[in-house]
């Protein structure tokens, strides 16, 4: 992550970034070098805009409980496993704590990797979309944060609340254009699976078995594609303690309806649910509906 700074030390923007793809692919150099070009524009208007200034008091290093409880000897990639505990004991810690910086994909903005404040794509039906931004445009703020660059985008998103909605202004071919976001139930939801600081807080399904055939999802009112598989025999204790039996036939969490296998609703329990997190876990018994409720353990 790289910062462009002021001689005054106010952020101009944040460029980086990375995700579970790999270290390289939310950067580079073509990227680097535009937001370069970008914020050095910005140096020499008359009205330079600043990423907003985080308030309240500082703490360093030594406020820190290192992962290990020994020492104030406490490496780089284990700061925020210390912060995480910080804010545990001062029982501060809450779910959402698990997905800072949440990406701009999250609500339908695919932002250019060589040009970081230009959007290469808008998902269609999404949040972004439906606030009028288009492929091509380009951004120029999002929540109040001058955007430069895909850091920019994430640091934004981090301040935004968790529901409700937040302004965008952007440009289109030379004509500025403004709207709203909308913050979508659980927005912030990101794959956080593939960080070593953040493992100890990946859930586990503990629900497994066989999907049905599509002659058998039929015969229960199912489309082909929708997940169902039946439980095997062997129960976890997460699941026991739900009252999940042998031969449930499980349909997902919370009335979600999945397109998916039951191997691929082992991979979107982990990019979506953190331990601590209720579900309810829809089943078939004998023919009937059941609502199970089950806490990631």
């Amino acid at each position: 992550m790289v910062f462009f700074l002021s001689p005054d030390e106010d952020v101009y923007s944040r460029y980086g970034g990375r995700c579970g793809k790999g270290p390289d692919k939310r950067q580079s150099l073509a990227g680097l070098r535009h937001v370069m070009k970008s914020v050095l524009a910005e140096h020499a208007s008359d009205t330079r805009r600043f990423a907003p200034t985080e308030t309240g008091k500082p703490f360093y290093i030594t406020d820190l409980p290192p992962p290990d409880g020994a020492g104030f000897c406490i490496h780089c990639h284990h700061a925020k496993e210390a912060i995480h505990n910080r804010l545990q004991s001062a029982g501060e810690w809450s779910i959402d704590q698990a997905f800072r910086y949440p990406p701009p994909d999250n609500l339908g903005l695919i932002l250019d990797v060589d040009r970081g404040n230009i959007t290469s794509e808008v998902v269609l039906d999404s949040s972004v979309a439906s606030a009028g931004l288009k492929k091509g445009d380009v951004i120029e703020t999002l929540n109040q944060v001058p955007v430069h660059a895909f850091g920019d985008a994430q640091f934004a998103l981090d301040r935004a609340p968790k529901t409700g909605s937040i302004e965008v202004t952007w440009k289109r071919a030379g004509q500025r254009r403004s709207g709203r976001i909308d913050l979508p139930d659980r927005w912030r939801r990101t794959d956080i699976s593939w960080r070593p600081s953040l493992q100890s807080l990946v859930a586990s399904a503990r629900v497994y078995g066989k999907d049905l055939t599509i002659d058998e999802k039929k015969t229960i009112g199912l489309s082909a594609k929708q997940l169902a598989f039946r439980q095997k025999d062997s129960v976890p204790l997460q699941a026991r303690k739900a009252g999940i039996r042998p031969g449930d036939i499980v349909l997902g969490f919370d009335d979600r309806k999945l397109e998916m296998s039951g191997y691929q609703f082992l991979t979107h329990v982990r990019q979506n649910y953190v331990q601590g997190e209720s579900v309810i876990v829809d089943v078939i018994r004998d023919g009937k509906r059941l609502r199970l409720p089950m806490t990631f353990q």
